[in-house]
């Protein structure tokens, strides 16, 4: 076997032709030269040539303050009020004041009616008041003339049978007419501390106004339909 030489196992690497350096590299010295010539040339291309140099502006971005704007608190108008609201507050609620008390005998059934009578006629005005009773089959043991909420609430009954409109308002703690009374029990049942109530005339106005007897009779009538419902 005949021996290699450099340039036969070149050339079987398909190195050759091997290139070789025609000139001396730099020394250390020497690239160190190069790069101070270089810093020097940046620092007078400026200098030399300001048209070439790029201008460099600072960016001054401008200030925003923020803008405060005025609180403007709304004006609250106060609510119109319809008609509804203006009787419910001109139902101002109003002191008890004493009132006639009379109680069936058999306890079920309180009668509440004004006090004072400004008729000459007081006669006929109990004559009325016992027909009116024996009408609905009651008799009363009980007849107090100046009672009050508390000798009321003494007695054990199942309903208020009312007569006026001044002892309306008085139980009831509320100024309304009588008719107002009578309409708003046919609308809804009217309660004093969970004792259903029923509204109608004084006898001394039934005396007067003979024609409302039959509206009295109506509200009688209602009287004994709820207590035979109880």
């Amino acid at each position: 076997m005949s021996l290699m030489t450099r340039e036969d196992m070149l050339r079987e690497l398909e190195l050759l032709p091997v290139w070789q350096l025609k000139g001396q590299l730099p020394t250390v010295q020497n690239v160190s030269v190069l790069n101070s010539v270089s810093e020097v040339a940046t620092e007078l291309a400026p200098q030399l040539s300001p048209q070439l140099s790029p201008q460099f502006e600072p960016v001054i971005e401008p200030v925003i303050e923020p803008v405060i704007e005025p609180v403007i608190e709304p004006v609250i108008e106060p609510a119109s009020l319809d008609n509804e609201d203006v009787e419910e507050v001109a139902a101002i609620v109003t002191p008890a004041k004493p009132f006639r008390l009379l109680i069936s005998d058999d306890a079920s059934l309180a009668f509440v009616l004004d006090s004072a009578i400004e008729s000459n006629d007081t006669q006929d005005v109990e004559t009325l008041l016992g027909n009116i009773l024996k009408a609905i089959n009651m008799s009363c043991r009980i007849d107090m003339p100046n009672a009050t909420l508390d000798t009321l609430n003494e007695h054990v009954v199942k309903l208020v049978m009312v007569m006026g409109e001044s002892a309306a308002n008085s139980l009831l703690g509320q100024l309304q007419t009588i008719d107002d009374w009578r309409n708003k029990q046919l609308v809804s049942p009217v309660y004093y501390q969970g004792l259903p109530v029923v509204i109608t005339y004084h006898p001394e106005f039934l005396l007067k106004n003979t024609a409302y007897k039959a509206k009295a009779w109506v509200d009688l009538c209602t009287a004994k339909r709820i207590l035979q419902n109880l």
